[in-house]
């Protein structure tokens, strides 16, 4: 089991990542589960300034969402991740973002397709969570789970993603390909008729064969952007190429 520390330290850098990339702002949040302790880490909720997010800012809860340590107050949608974490044992990571670009697809009548090789592990489709709502109440959660299936990720109507993964590292490389693949598709539309991977070429080309791999390697990089960034959002180095 990994030590509690060392998952705050990568949550909270985490958040500063995704803040760097836009995708997080004064809402959002992402979590980690331990099955052996039965404790899931998590974000706090309210209002604030995730660019500067610590690791002493982390929850802890329990899969009935019971804090159990911690004192800020824990996200409004917290069943997203508790019902995500209780059902499947590949959902060790979490994220809930309000990504702009693959947001656009919960927005648009417009099926997720990916458009480049990196998006290819979202080869089997994004399903479309179709309640405009927050996802408040455990029932929701379980229709999220339900809508989900075992998709790496699901839009949020009108609201957002999540994006799961089986560590922090994957949760995190999986919802920026996400997001490049999304603005890539978006402004390639302007050029004229979009070219898709088929589901077909994304099985040939196997991306979750390397992904963990790819994901840890990906956080060595990612780390160290994040390290030299000004704290403005939206001033990241670039997409992963």
């Amino acid at each position: 089991m990994v030590d509690e520390s060392v998952l705050r330290e990568k949550l909270a850098t985490s958040t500063r990542i995704f803040s760097m990339y836009g995708m997080i702002g004064m809402f959002g949040h992402i979590s980690v589960y331990q099955p052996e302790s039965g404790r899931i880490l998590i974000t706090p909720g309210g209002a604030s300034d995730k660019a500067t997010t610590q690791a002493g800012d982390i929850l802890a809860v329990d899969l009935s969402g019971k804090v159990l340590e911690g004192e800020k107050q824990r996200p409004i949608e917290w069943p997203i991740h508790t019902a995500l974490h209780s059902a499947r044992a590949d959902a060790l990571s979490v994220a809930h973002l309000h990504a702009p670009y693959a947001t656009l697809f919960a927005i648009a009548r417009r099926e997720f397709r990916p458009v480049t090789l990196q998006g290819a592990i979202f080869g089997e489709g994004v399903p479309l969570y179709p309640e405009a709502n927050l996802v408040k109440t455990t029932t929701q959660g379980q229709q999220l789970v339900e809508v989900m299936g075992d998709k790496r990720a699901i839009l949020l109507r009108g609201h957002g993603i999540v994006v799961v993964g089986k560590d922090i590292e994957e949760m995190l490389f999986a919802s920026l390909i996400l997001e490049d693949d999304s603005r890539k598709a978006m402004q390639a539309a302007t050029l004229g008729e979009l070219g898709f991977i088929s589901p077909e070429e994304c099985r040939t080309f196997e991306a979750d064969v390397d992904l963990q791999r790819r994901a840890h390697r990906a956080w060595n990089y990612l780390i160290k952007q994040e390290a030299r960034w000004d704290r403005q959002p939206g001033t990241g180095a670039g997409y992963l190429a």
